[in-house]
């Protein structure tokens, strides 16, 4: 039986990996649990050298990752001759594989469009939320207040809602627009044609007119290069007054300077779920912002949902033993794009 190093950490290990799943692992190979490959450096505690460890006792061929396992570096890496595959159970990959490792041949997969639906879920409750200004009726009521015409909400009903970036994440917040009627446009120039006529998208060859014309702003670009801080100072300034900016993205696609100083400013309205130092600092400008909904990165699979991640892994892990094409492959490619 191949050998299989279940990696994924102690604190997210019963909700993604349940029983039921558990077993089914366990019939496909024969399995080690290591829940304490966390990327997390102490002063007694070294998470390569952990690995290395951990790779050179159980010399797996298959590696079964999670949010937080350690990064898995060259050294780790050729600890092994047999390690051939690392089945991610979630998303970003940049933390938990050096790209060199991919280079060298490694097959690495993730959860692919998995968490789509609950990130675009997220994203609706959020702009829900800033269009109904929820953040700051929180404030006034939890001061003793009660209506304030400051905090008036609006609808989401036939509004322009712009989308940066129209990838599966996008697509299905565009389903979840549905009931409510809205004109919906899009800046993202790599995707096709074909997509935009599918989901009655209009296509913006313009980031400032997106920001310039949209009543709500969603971001689900991809955190590259090209993309660091394209929100800038001029795209904030030309919003509407009263426009509302969702981000489930990343953070770094904003200029959090110029943003925090547009709040402050008492024209736009933000809800975030991401930043660009993460956990948020305790002096963030963003903080205590009566027109800012603050979310601690948690616009992915709910607790609920998790299970969703270990049910995913296990087709991958099966396929794999079966000698089938695995699904939701990282390339190089995909390394450098993914979010």
């Amino acid at each position: 039986m191949k050998k299989i190093l279940m990696a994924v950490t102690e604190w997210n290990y019963p909700t993604v990996i349940t029983p039921e799943v558990e077993a089914k692992i366990k019939a496909l190979g024969d399995v080690v649990q290591r829940e304490d490959l966390a990327n997390k450096a102490t002063e007694d505690y070294d998470p390569e050298a952990a690995y290395v460890k951990a790779i050179r006792e159980v010399q797996p061929e298959i590696i079964v990752t999670g949010w937080g396992t350690a990064m898995l570096t060259m050294k780790a890496y050729r600890a092994s001759p047999d390690l051939k595959y690392l089945c991610h159970c979630a998303g970003t990959v940049r933390k938990l594989v050096a790209r060199e490792v991919i280079e060298a041949g490694l097959l690495v997969s993730n959860w692919g469009p998995l968490p789509a639906r609950t990130v675009a879920e997220a994203s609706l409750m959020m702009t829900l939320a800033g269009l109904r200004k929820v953040s700051g009726f929180i404030r006034a009521m939890d001061a003793g207040g009660w209506r304030d015409d400051e905090f008036t909400g609006a609808s989401l009903f036939e509004r322009k809602v712009g989308l940066q970036g129209l990838g599966v994440i996008a697509q299905e917040f565009v389903r979840l627009l549905g009931p409510f009627g809205c004109e919906v446009s899009a800046y993202s120039p790599h995707c096709p044609d074909e997509v935009f006529e599918r989901l009655g998208v209009r296509r913006e060859t313009s980031l400032a007119r997106l920001y310039a014309e949209s009543d709500v702003v969603s971001i689900h670009a991809s955190n590259t290069p090209e993309n660091y801080h394209v929100v800038n100072k001029e795209i904030l300034d030309g919003m509407q007054d009263g426009a509302v900016l969702v981000n489930t993205a990343r953070g770094a696609i904003i200029d959090g300077a110029a943003l925090a100083q547009k709040l402050r400013e008492g024209k736009i309205w933000a809800a975030l779920d991401v930043y660009e130092t993460e956990p948020l600092p305790e002096d963030s400008p963003f903080r205590g912002l009566t027109n800012a909904l603050l979310m601690p990165h948690q616009g992915g699979p709910t607790a609920d949902r998790r299970k969703d991640m270990g049910r995913h892994a296990l087709a991958n892990l099966t396929r794999y033993i079966n000698g089938e094409p695995v699904t939701d492959v990282v390339d190089l490619r995909k390394y450098d794009l993914i979010t």
